[in-house]
């Protein structure tokens, strides 16, 4: 019996076989064949079907269902995108545009006070985030040198963006130097068909600002600062402290051999290196350090400058009763002296020095041998006993006293091209740079030693405590051609067309400006100028203000520079002499020689206080200069501040006006915007002002007591009791306006 279905016998059913699947058969059945009228696939559904969950035919711009409807038809796709792929793309733009607010909040948290502070006054002011992030980025409002190394970038003058026509004279040699054509795109003046073929071309140093490099040798990275200071154990704040005092301060005064020291210190050895000159050295870089808020307040006790120099002088009062002294506490007492003397307390600093000179004495430190057979320490005794010679020299010449030596020290000065190791080197490197480079450290020491011996010279020969000045024409005559030998045979690398960096430059700039200050010393002598002096003059006054505005084209005025406030001070007195057109006499002669514009005076005058506003955030005898130059300034001219170094102010003086009816309640808040040391501030500097420093500026001819006037002691006095009476004056005023740059003046 055959069984059904068993695929045998004559009942076999037979299958047709399948045919292929017709192409494009969607494989949902018969049905679905390539004739059949199956739902269209869409990408993406409009917003109201997806909301009411019905099936969308995905039809631009309105779907047939919005149409049947008459509900509004949006798509939040694009016509081929998918929802993932609209919100990855979402997801992109949101990002986009975060990234840019992102960025700028990082440039506010790690930018100085000054950049923060115009960062927030141009949001304020309504700019977008992508054009305040240009600025900074291109260098308009900040330097910012992670882009390409070879953009050639400066700094811009605050008022009238060109040099003024009246520097720009044929036979100025700085009008030829490297620094000034790379800044202003000069063709090569030095014989070079190209400038490509030039010396110093695309060098990382006539392009970028000097704090924009990064020292590499010395080395700090492995050494354990903290160890010898009880202030803080934060080994990174120290060494950028450190690297700040090596680039600010060490090549100016250059109290102690940097190489003995560091090896010492990261030894820890104590011959070369102790806890007193560590507390000090962090002391005084604290006021170079950038990054430290309020560095220029040293009686605060919150700072670190306050913190540090009181660790210093815990240590000083244990470390100076010792016999024999130590070499390190004659170099730390020298470094001691510069932060009492840039904190207006020049008293304390003398006090210093004295004891210092003292125990250098007693160890025999200015003979031949140094007092020692020890070649190694007789080095290192022989570079401080120069330190500490050249910063007495230094000090005592710009008070117009007396050395307090005659002689220099016996150990002859080697030439740092066959020594390079008595003065050490500092390598430093640029963002992005493929090279190190030299800072010349043994030809700037050398040539500031030997600028520092001509200067004690002359103080010996010219000046007497407590008697006026007298200054015959061939004595005159004699000081200026031992300045002329000198500037003659600077070394290579400082030569006018090669210099650079700022203590480059600062080389110069004492040149020139210690030859106006012979000149101003023959004319309070009572001798009248006759042509040739006034070009002797006219020469010099173009120099440097050639050199101040190279400055600060390529390094800005921001960064710790006591050198160079007080040349700011002095160029900007002349300044004011040529705008004030004071009556003519010798002693105002000086401010006529130089033919200029009221204009370009008055843009070198703004750059003058810019420059003093910028270095009194880090020292407080320049918060002292400033307010001085300040208040001798006319209205217009504050106006011109106001506008172009504080222009947040600007804004905000006419709701100040309205709203004060006295300098001191205008002045009760933060200032600095405006320009202003807050009021309650006040006192406190009054208080600790101890300052026999000689502000260069000029007192009358004839002045018996014009010694005492210019002194920095005389001048705050005299500034308080105009700021009493014109507070006086204020009250009985019942519209008055008050002005945000001088809260002093009408």
């Amino acid at each position: 019996m055959e069984h059904e279905g068993d695929g045998s016998g004559p009942n076999k059913r037979r299958f047709v076989p399948l045919a292929p699947a017709p192409a494009g058969a969607s494989g949902r059945g018969a049905g679905a064949g390539s004739g059949s009228r199956g739902r269209r696939q869409v990408t993406a559904a409009c917003e109201a079907c997806r909301r009411r969950k019905s099936k969308c035919n995905a039809e631009r711009p309105k779907c047939s269902l919005c149409v049947r409807h008459g509900t509004d038809c949006r798509y939040a796709t694009a016509p081929t995108e998918t929802h993932s792929q609209a919100l990855k793309r979402k997801h992109s733009e949101l990002q986009s545009r975060i990234t840019p607010y992102e960025e700028l909040f990082d440039l506010l948290k790690t930018k100085s006070e000054t950049e923060s502070l115009e960062i927030l006054r141009r949001i304020r002011s309504g700019n977008d985030v992508s054009s305040i992030i240009r600025h900074a980025k291109d260098g308009d409002l900040l330097i910012q040198l992670s882009l390409a190394p070879e953009a050639r970038r400066r700094y811009e003058f605050p008022y009238i963006s060109e040099m003024p026509a009246s520097i720009l004279v044929p036979d100025n040699l700085y009008l030829r130097s490297f620094v000034y054509e790379t800044t202003f795109h000069a063709p090569p003046s030095h014989g070079f068909a190209h400038e490509s073929h030039r010396e110093g071309y695309g060098d990382d140093r006539y392009l970028k600002p000097y704090h924009a490099a990064q020292i590499v040798q010395p080395d700090f990275s492995n050494i354990n600062i903290s160890r010898w200071t009880n202030v803080t154990s934060d080994d990174n704040l120290c060494r950028r402290l450190l690297s700040a005092y090596l680039y600010y301060q060490h090549p100016w005064t250059a109290a102690f051999h940097m190489d003995y020291f560091v090896k010492d210190m990261e030894s820890g050895r104590t011959r070369f290196c102790s806890e007193l000159l560590v507390n000090a050295l962090l002391a005084a870089a604290s006021h170079m350090c950038r990054e430290l808020p309020d560095r220029n307040k040293f009686w605060a006790p919150q700072s670190l400058s306050y913190q540090f120099s009181a660790e210093a002088k815990r240590l000083w009062e244990i470390e100076s009763q010792k016999t024999p002294s130590r070499l390190t506490t004659i170099q730390a007492a020298i470094v001691l002296s510069i932060v009492a003397i840039t904190n207006a307390m020049d008293k304390v600093g003398t006090s210093y020095l004295i004891q210092a000179f003292a125990m250098a004495t007693n160890l025999d430190m200015f003979s031949a041998t140094c007092g020692t057979d020890n070649e190694k320490i007789r080095r290192a005794r022989a570079f401080t006993a120069w330190g500490l010679f050249c910063w007495g020299a230094w000090q005592r010449f710009y008070f117009n006293k007396r050395p307090y030596v005659t002689d220099p020290p016996a150990y002859p000065l080697p030439d740092p091209m066959s020594d390079p190791q008595f003065y050490g080197e500092v390598w430093i490197h640029y963002p992005l740079g493929q090279r190190l480079f030299p800072t010349n450290l043994g030809c700037i020491i050398k040539s500031n030693f030997e600028l520092r011996k001509l200067m004690n010279d002359m103080a010996w020969e010219l000046f007497a405590d407590d008697k006026p000045v007298h200054m015959s024409v061939e004595k005159a005559l004699e000081c200026k051609s031992r300045l002329d030998a000198w500037f003659v045979n600077l070394p290579d690398p400082l030569t006018p067309t090669k210099i650079v960096l700022p203590d480059h430059i600062k080389i110069h700039l004492e040149y020139f400006g210690t030859i106006i200050s012979l000149v101003r010393l023959l004319v309070q002598s009572g001798t009248p100028l006759d042509l040739t002096w006034q070009n002797i003059v006219t020469h010099a006054e173009v120099r440097l203000e050639t050199l101040v505005r190279l400055y600060y084209l390529r390094h800005s005025y921001e960064s710790y520079d006591p050198l160079l406030m007080h040349w700011l001070m002095f160029l900007g007195d002349t300044i004011l002499l040529k705008l004030n057109g004071s009556p003519p006499s010798p002693l105002n002669a000086l401010s006529t020689t130089m033919p200029s514009s009221s204009e370009s005076l008055r843009s070198t005058l703004i750059l003058c206080a810019k420059g003093l506003y910028d270095q009194s955030r880090n020292f407080h005898i320049a918060v002292l200069l400033y307010r001085v130059l300040r208040d001798r300034m006319k209205a217009n001219d504050l106006d011109l501040l106001r506008t172009h170094i504080f222009p947040s102010s600007s804004s905000s003086s006419s709701s100040s006006s309205s709203s004060s009816t006295s300098p001191r309640a205008s002045g009760s808040g933060s200032s600095s915007g405006s320009g202003n040391t807050n009021t309650d501030d006040e006192p406190l500097m009054m208080q600790y002002v101890q300052a026999q420093f000689l502000a260069p500026v000029f007192t009358p001819e004839g002045d018996g007591d014009g010694h005492t006037k210019r002194t920095l002691d005389y001048l705050l006095r005299e500034y308080e009791k105009l700021s009493i009476d014109r507070n006086v004056e204020d009250v009985s005023e019942t519209s008055s306006s008050v002005d945000p740059v001088s809260p002093v003046r009408r």
